[in-house]
């Protein structure tokens, strides 16, 4: 495929993002849950990772892309790439006899990788008598960094309770919107393609809003009390990470470790709380009850340990399992008093033709295959029939990404990538009249490898 066509094609793929997170946006921006239990605490964990990575949380490494939870597997990166990707999610959520849909979406996260050191070290192994000549071993060093975007949390809730056993009925509505967001920088250096270590630092920001109304209908006219909040969260987030890569016969395997945590956060709630009418269609603002400007407060984010384990044959497949785990205990946010447990993931995928290079050797690049699950207990809980129960997640996905090869001018070789996935999650308990809710995602992601970046040397 020649340049121009290559380029018009990426173009045309770019405009599908973006046509698919303009469909699914509301006035609020970034729109990715209807979900209920969005309004408990910091709101629902995104989970944001690249496509190529499936649940792969803390092994998946290759020339072009990496692992968001993992820094240290930035450091196998060995091309400048720009990684971007959007959502669009279909749902239904249902409590009881009431159902629920719901559309949204919005950016998945937006990824400059580039290699920023290489050093080749060449060792004496032997001396070939014959030749007169030394025997060589050369060991590859380098580092990455990257810049990231990428949201931690969305919040999206819209319910509404009633009370008919007073003398007049009366009914209070819930609706929330917001969530967190990071911009990270990372970098990962790869020692001797035995060890990598990765450092991440991200500038934590967003808000969270829940607004209520309280009404109280009677002959004439509606009364409303509006009472509205707005959180502004502000921090620091770091990440740490190892991975270990080793062969055996034609295998090869990869063990990762990664910890994250949060420092310096801080929130200021603004309140907001008036006295409406609403009449003929009409709404008057009638009184302001209060108007507060807190002050700014400190409060805790949940730290998240995870281990991952994958084995590769060759080139043909690789299995990945993966384990991560939230620590709730020691949050504490001035805005929400919500208990929670520790959440943990369990995540499992099988990746056929998983490295995302061209060999020498192969007339046309394969197809990477991507099939993926995840287990998890949230941070959530809710009490039926006098116990405690967390709310328990599932995501089956099927992914695969469509490679699309430009030889440089100097005769490298560079792989460019459009990645689809198709995600399937449930969440909830359906006993009790508790929700539950059923969702299709749908992700599409666009790799650009370092021809962008590149100054070409001729037409």
């Amino acid at each position: 495929m020649q340049f121009k066509q290559l380029k018009a094609l990426f173009s045309i793929i770019f405009l599908g993002i973006l046509g698919v997170q303009l469909n699914a946006q509301g006035t609020s921006g970034q729109n990715f849950t209807g979900s209920p239990f969005s309004s408990y605490g910091l709101g629902e964990w995104t989970g944001s990772n690249f496509l190529q990575a499936n649940t792969s949380m803390n092994t998946h490494s290759g020339y072009y892309s990496y692992s968001l939870c993992n820094p240290a597997t930035l450091g196998s990166v060995r091309y400048t790439t720009l990684d971007l990707s959007g959502g669009y999610k279909e749902g239904l959520v249902t409590s009881g006899d009431q159902q629920q849909s719901f559309t949204g979406g919005g950016l998945n996260y937006l990824s400059l990788a580039f290699p920023v050191w290489k050093y080749i070290k060449k060792n004496v192994i032997g001396y070939d008598s014959a030749r007169k000549m030394k025997k060589f071993k050369y060991v590859p060093y380098g580092a990455a960094s990257s810049l990231v975007l990428k949201p931690l949390t969305t919040v999206g809730y819209s319910y509404f309770l009633d009370n008919d056993k007073g003398a007049l009925p009366t009914r209070t509505s819930y609706r929330g919107a917001g969530g967190i967001d990071v911009f990270q920088w990372n970098l990962g250096v790869r020692l001797a393609n035995k060890l990598n270590f990765g450092y991440g630092l991200g500038y934590v920001f967003g808000s969270l809003k829940e607004n209520s109304l309280f009404s109280i209908p009677d002959s004439l006219s509606l009364g409303v009390v509006e009472d509205v909040k707005v959180n502004i969260i502000r921090g620091v987030q770091q990440q740490f990470g190892l991975l270990a890569n080793f062969k055996l016969d034609s295998t090869y395997h990869k063990i990762g470790l990664s910890y994250e945590m949060y420092t310096g956060l801080s929130g200021t709630q603004s309140r907001l709380i008036r006295n409406l009418e609403v009449s003929g269609g009409y709404t008057s603002i009638m009184d302001t009850i209060s108007l507060i400007d807190g002050s700014k407060q400190d409060f805790t984010m949940p730290t998240a340990i995870g281990v991952g384990y994958s084995f590769q044959f060759r080139r043909a497949f690789s299995l990945n399992f993966d384990l991560r785990k939230q620590v709730w205990g020691n949050v504490n946010t001035f805005f929400d008093k919500t208990k929670h447990k520790d959440r943990t993931d369990y995540g499992v995928s099988l990746v056929l033709n998983p490295v995302d290079e061209k060999a020498p050797n192969e007339r046309k690049m394969k197809m990477p295959i991507r099939l993926g699950y995840v287990y998890s207990t949230t941070q959530n809980i809710y009490n039926y029939a006098g116990a405690e129960h967390q709310v328990i997640e599932q995501r089956m996905s099927v992914g695969f990404g469509l490679p699309f090869v430009q030889r440089y001018y100097d005769n490298s070789v560079i792989t460019n990538m459009v990645n689809v996935n198709i995600q399937y999650l449930t969440r909830g308990f359906k006993a009790g009249g508790m929700p539950s809710e059923q969702y299709l995602v749908l992700g599409l992601g666009l790799q650009l490898g370092d021809i962008w970046f590149a100054k070409r040397k001729y037409d």
